[in-house]
């Protein structure tokens, strides 16, 4: 991949249900910094502490137009006499074309054609460094690859380069970045460390609950989850109705039946529901794929997860397979800590968030009858039964490990759905 100078250059492109990236959100997780940026646009990541102002980026060009049809036109504004040079890579990081030219102060223009479509970056290099751009080919052009100097630029005929914004947010090699990026609907969450320039594909996959939510999605290996708790609520009820039979719905601290005013509330809107587990399995409601089969609370395509599941998540973040197969808290890989949201958890429980899991302490309703344990306790269903108990994840602001045990079916617990795999 291309490494632009000091700067690391990203951009993103959309795959699946939506046709393009319309925005991402960039957060630095060690820093808590970020910006937003337009899905089409790029982002400089500047090797620094802290997020870079636009008074301290060089606006050394722009690509007009962007998308194009087989050739655009880059402008660069010199202003001494200097050897400039241009090229183009591919996505693989491979070279396609380039050219250096000794050009003389002022406003000077290159012809780009290129013969394939598809998305590349532009490499600019002046005595002020080097500068990237991201440019996407709609149609192949009929010149082959090249670049080609076309003399001194019409000022009139291009956006001017003060205009520009360029979108930096402040980097060190090794720091963890979240990029929460919206297509349409869709909401997908990416995590990395990035150490060279790159393209992101952005997989959108629906995740709609019967009232027309849309869902945060995180891919962490092989699998696709839930990036934020299921909310779903058609009844309301107090912590101090309950059942291991009937269904349940909660949301914490909300003690009274009527939905909307649930729906009101803050804890409902950063939570979620909280369910019993009838509610999260949700019998009796038929699925309108597969005749005869349960749909459990999730939406269409999605399931609670099982058992198996949780451990083949854990396994991907790092926790040896001895404890994956124990019960009560296991330790090994810092898992807990990678699927701790990195605010939010008392007493600084934070955690890393490396894997954009993004865990909230949203606590739970008890089977005594009473909400218990929020901003210290995250506590999640499967769908596997043992005998008459459940199994269950939890994770703690006070340690980095996850909690795998057996519950009674009365308590009330989030859902996070993972995609069915067919």
């Amino acid at each position: 991949m291309l490494l632009l100078g000091q700067n690391l250059k990203m951009t993103f492109t959309a795959t699946g249900a939506a046709t393009k990236v319309d925005s991402v959100k960039a957060t630095n997780l060690r820093t808590k910094e970020s910006v937003t940026l337009p899905g089409n646009d790029t982002l400089v990541l500047a090797i620094s502490t802290a997020i870079t102002t636009l008074s301290d980026v060089n606006h050394q060009g722009i690509v007009f137009p962007n998308p194009f049809q087989g050739r655009t036109t880059l402008v660069t504004n010199i202003r001494k006499a200097q050897t400039v040079s241009l090229e183009v890579y591919n996505l693989t990081g491979q070279s396609v074309a380039r050219t250096q030219t000794v050009l003389q102060p002022g406003a000077h223009s290159f012809a780009l054609s290129l013969s394939k479509v598809g998305v590349y970056m532009v490499s600019l290099t002046t005595d002020l460094g080097t500068d990237g751009f991201k440019v996407i080919c709609t149609e192949p052009g009929d010149a082959g690859n090249r670049i080609r100097y076309s003399g001194p630029a019409q000022g009139s005929l291009y956006p001017s380069l003060k205009e520009l914004t360029v979108y930096t947010l402040g980097y060190r090699l090794g720091d963890i970045l979240l990029y929460r990026c919206r297509g349409d609907i869709h909401t997908t969450i990416i995590a990395d460390s990035p150490t060279a320039s790159k393209n992101y594909e952005v997989d959108f996959v629906p995740c709609i609950d019967p009232d027309g939510k849309s869902y945060a999605i995180v891919k962490i290996s092989t699998q696709t989850w839930m990036a934020e708790n299921l909310a779903w609520l058609p009844a309301v009820s107090p912590s101090d109705k309950g059942s291991d039979s009937l269904k349940y719905y909660y949301v914490y601290g909300y003690e009274d039946s009527l939905v909307s005013p649930a729906k009101n509330t803050a804890n409902y809107k950063l939570f979620g529901v909280l369910y019993n587990w009838p509610a999260a399995m949700n019998e009796g409601r038929k699925s309108l794929s597969v005749p005869g089969a349960v749909q459990d609370v999730c939406p269409t395509g999605w399931h609670v997860p099982y058992d198996e599941e949780w451990k083949m998540l854990e396994n991907f973040l790092g926790m040896s397979q001895q404890e994956t197969d124990s019960i009560y808290l296991r330790s090994s890989g810092d898992v807990g800590n990678k699927l701790k949201s990195s605010l939010g958890w008392y007493s600084e429980g934070n955690g890393s968030n490396a894997s954009g899991f993004t865990t909230l302490p949203g606590g739970y309703r008890n089977m005594h009858g009473s909400f218990n344990k929020l901003g210290d306790y995250a506590l999640f269903w499967s769908a596997t039964l043992s005998d008459t108990s459940v199994w269950y994840r939890s994770l703690s602001y006070n340690d980095s490990g996850v909690f795998r045990l057996m519950t009674l079916q009365s308590h009330g617990f989030s859902v996070r759905c993972i995609k069915d795999p067919f």
